[in-house]
């Protein structure tokens, strides 16, 4: 099983984040990250890139989660959690944020923000069939969860 954790946390880059993505349900998430096997949350954040969190490490902060099962083979399983992994220590792609809110491209190669990880690794696992129609740094956690409630039931 691969486990995907949505949240909605009330700093300010969050609440942006939300701001410009609008309405989703059950509610709009400004964060996506896995629950590994060990039950560590992997995931991208601005501060500290990709690392693999202890549980909690966001409670100040949190104002909705939900998590996602996503049914799959025991190899993609272990296909996805081992891109992830391989991502642990990549710096956050901060000017793919700027990228969301104005019309410009300043992605940078090897640099990656918490949906775009997690969409490549759903790509990579072969769960994911096809490419999406947007470039992975421009899927923001609300498109993911967008597009995951077309194959998944996602309770709201």
């Amino acid at each position: 099983m691969i486990k995907l954790r949505f949240v909605a946390c009330d700093d300010p880059p969050s609440q942006a984040i939300i701001l410009r993505s609008q309405v989703c349900m059950p509610f709009t998430p400004s964060h996506v990250e896995c629950v590994t096997p060990e039950g560590k949350y992997a995931g991208q954040h601005f501060s500290g890139g990709m690392q693999a969190r202890d549980p909690g490490y966001d409670e100040a902060h949190l104002t909705h989660e939900a998590f996602v099962d996503l049914p799959c083979t025991q190899a993609q399983e272990y296909s996805f959690y081992g891109f992830v992994h391989s991502k642990i220590g990549e710096p956050y792609d901060w000017q793919s944020i700027i990228d969301y809110v104005l019309p410009v491209n300043l992605h940078e190669s090897n640099h990656a923000i918490c949906s775009a990880i997690m969409t490549l690794a759903l790509r990579k696992c072969g769960w994911l069939h096809w490419p999406l129609t947007v470039p992975a740094h421009l899927i923001s956690p609300r498109d993911l969860l967008l597009t995951l409630s077309g194959i998944v039931e996602i309770p709201h």
